[in-house]
C-alpha cells in the first residue's frame, strides 16, 4: 500500500516561519553567531570623561553585562510562568488555555488485492482529515500551585534585577573613588617631588656659600630621588584604577590604560561630597534593611515559592479530570466522537510521595537561606557602619593634623634658612605633611566608599550631592 500524508500541521509551521516569535528567535540567532565563532561584540561608546558619578552609574546600567543577563533572566522567569498558565484547566482563572486543538489531514491510496504475478500499478484512495480538542477540566489544584510557585520565581527574578543594579552601582562608585583617591595621592606625590625638588636647590645653594656640607646635599637627593619613585608608584596605582573604572563602566580594559581619556573627571576640583551622609546606626539601619534588602526580598520569594512547591507535590498525589472531542471525514463519510477521562496513579516507584519529601527539604532549605541572609545582612551592615564612622573620625582628626604639619612645615622651614633647624628636622617635617595629606584622602574617599555601600545594603535609591 503506497500512502501519501500532508499534514495541515506541516503548512501551519510554514506559515509560522513569518511571524513575529520566530523573527525574534531568528535575530536573536543573527546577533550571537560572531561572539559564537569569537568574533567582536557591539562597540561601545565610552561616556564623556566629565561625566558625574550618577550619570557613570547610568552608564553602566545600560552596559554592564550583568544587567543584560538579570534582565533576560525575568524575561524567562515570565515566559516560564506563561508556559505554566498555558497548562490551565478548565475551571481556572484562564479557561481558554484548557483547550488543546490540533488539525491534520491526508491522502492514502492502496491497489486491489491480487497475487504478487498480477500486481497492479493502479491504486484507489481517498482523501480525510480531522479536528481535534483536548480539555483539561480539573487537576485538583495542580496548576495553580504551579502558578504561584512560578510568580514568586518571577519576583525573586526581577528583585535579582535589583540586586545586579545596587551590585553595579557599588562597584562603579567604588571604583570611581578609588581613581579619584589615585588621582589626589598622585597629587600629594606630585607636592612631595616640588618640596623635595625645592630643597635640593637650597642644599646646593648652602653647598656653594658654605653653609652646608656635602652630606646634606647627598641627603636632599637621595630624598628627591625617592619621591620621583614615590609619584611613579602613585601614578602607576592612577592606572589601575582607571582600568577598575573602566571595567566597572562595562568598557573595555583597552580605555582603562589611556589615564588622559578620564582626566577630566577631576575637571573644577574633586567633590567635598557625593553622598548625602547616614547617621543612623547599625541597628536602626538594619531594621529597615532586614524588609528592603534585595537579597532579603529575594530569600523570601524563594521562600514562598518552595512552599508553592509544596502544595503542588502533594496535589500532584491527587487523580486528573478531562474530556476529548473530534470531527473526523474519510471521502465521502463525517463522524465525530467524544469522551471523558479520569486517570489516577496508582503506583510509581513511590516517585511521587519522593517528590513531596523532596519539596519538603527544598521547603527547610530556603527557610534556612531567610536566616543566613539576615545574619550576612547584618554584618554588613555592621561592617559599613563602623567604616563609616571610622572614616569620619579619621577624617576629622586627618584635617587637624594636615594643619599642624602644615604650620610645623612653614616654622621648619623658616628655621632652616637662618640656620636654627636641622636637615632631619625639615625632612622629618615634609614626611608628616605629606602623610597628613594622604591620611586625608584616604580617609575621606574611605567614607564615601562606605556611603555607597550602605545605599546599596539598605536597599535604597541613591542620594547624590555632588
Amino acid at each position: 500500500m503506497a500512502i501519501i500524508r500532508l499534514s495541515l500541521a506541516g503548512c501551519a509551521v510554514l506559515a509560522i516561519l513569518g511571524c513575529s516569535t520566530v523573527n525574534r528567535a531568528r535575530e536573536a540567532q543573527r546577533e550571537a553567531e560572531a561572539r559564537g565563532v569569537g568574533g567582536e561584540s557591539a562597540a561601545k561608546t565610552a561616556p564623556a570623561a566629565t561625566s558625574s558619578l550618577s550619570n557613570l552609574v547610568e552608564f553602566a546600567m545600560a552596559n554592564r553585562p550583568s544587567i543584560v543577563s538579570a534582565r533576560l533572566a525575568v524575561d524567562d522567569a515570565r515566559l516560564a510562568l506563561k508556559e505554566i498558565r498555558a497548562n490551565a484547566p478548565l475551571a481556572s482563572s484562564t479557561p481558554w488555555n484548557a483547550v488543546g486543538a490540533s488539525v491534520n489531514g491526508g491522502y492514502s491510496a492502496a491497489s486491489a488485492q491480487t497475487h504478487l504475478s498480477d500486481l497492479e500499478g493502479r491504486t484507489r484512495g481517498n482523501w480525510s482529515s480531522s479536528l481535534s480538542l483536548d480539555i483539561l477540566l480539573w487537576d485538583f489544584g495542580r496548576n495553580d500551585a504551579n502558578v504561584r510557585a512560578q510568580s514568586e520565581k518571577v519576583v525573586a527574578a526581577e528583585l535579582s534585577l535589583v540586586k545586579a543594579g545596587y551590585t553595579v552601582f557599588e562597584e562603579v562608585a567604588s571604583a570611581y573613588f578609588e581613581r579619584l583617591q589615585a588621582a589626589a595621592l598622585l597629587d600629594v606625590a606630585f607636592t612631595n617631588v616640588q618640596m623635595r625638588a625645592e630643597h635640593l636647590d637650597r642644599a646646593k645653594a648652602r653647598l656653594e656659600q658654605g653653609e652646608a656640607q656635602k652630606l646634606d646635599v647627598t641627603r636632599a637627593r637621595l630624598d628627591y630621588a625617592e619621591a620621583v619613585e614615590a609619584v611613579i608608584a602613585a601614578s602607576n596605582t592612577l592606572v589601575t584604577a582607571t582600568a577598575d573604572l573602566a571595567a566597572s563602566l562595562g568598557l573595555e580594559t583597552g580605555f582603562g590604560g589611556d589615564i588622559g581619556r578620564y582626566r577630566a573627571l577631576l575637571a573644577g576640583g574633586r567633590p567635598k561630597k557625593a553622598f548625602a551622609e547616614t547617621r543612623e546606626g547599625s541597628r536602626e539601619l538594619f531594621a529597615f534593611a532586614r524588609t528592603n534588602e534585595p537579597s532579603m526580598q529575594i530569600s523570601r520569594a524563594n521562600l514562598r515559592a518552595a512552599s508553592a512547591a509544596v502544595d503542588y507535590a502533594i496535589l500532584d498525589l491527587g487523580p486528573s479530570f478531562g474530556a476529548s472531542l473530534s470531527l473526523n471525514w474519510t471521502d465521502p463519510m463525517w463522524y465525530w466522537r467524544w469522551g471523558v477521562d479520569a486517570a489516577q496513579s496508582l503506583f510509581t516507584g513511590w516517585r511521587k510521595t519522593t517528590a513531596v519529601d523532596r519539596a519538603a527539604v527544598a521547603l527547610k532549605l530556603a527557610a534556612a537561606g531567610v536566616d543566613a541572609a539576615e545574619l550576612s545582612l547584618s554584618f554588613s551592615i555592621e561592617q559599613a557602619v563602623a567604616e563609616r564612622d571610622n572614616a569620619r573620625e579619621a577624617l576629622q582628626s586627618a584635617t587637624v593634623s594636615v594643619a599642624s604639619a602644615k604650620e610645623n612645615l612653614d616654622t621648619v622651614t623658616e628655621q632652616l634658612s637662618v640656620g636654627d633647624a636641622s636637615r632631619i628636622e625639615y625632612t622629618d617635617a615634609v614626611a608628616d605633611y605629606v602623610t597628613a595629606l594622604a591620611n586625608c584622602e584616604r580617609a575621606f574617599y574611605r567614607g564615601q566608599i562606605a556611603e555607597a555601600r550602605l545605599f546599596a545594603l539598605l536597599g535604597l535609591r541613591p542620594e547624590y550631592v555632588e
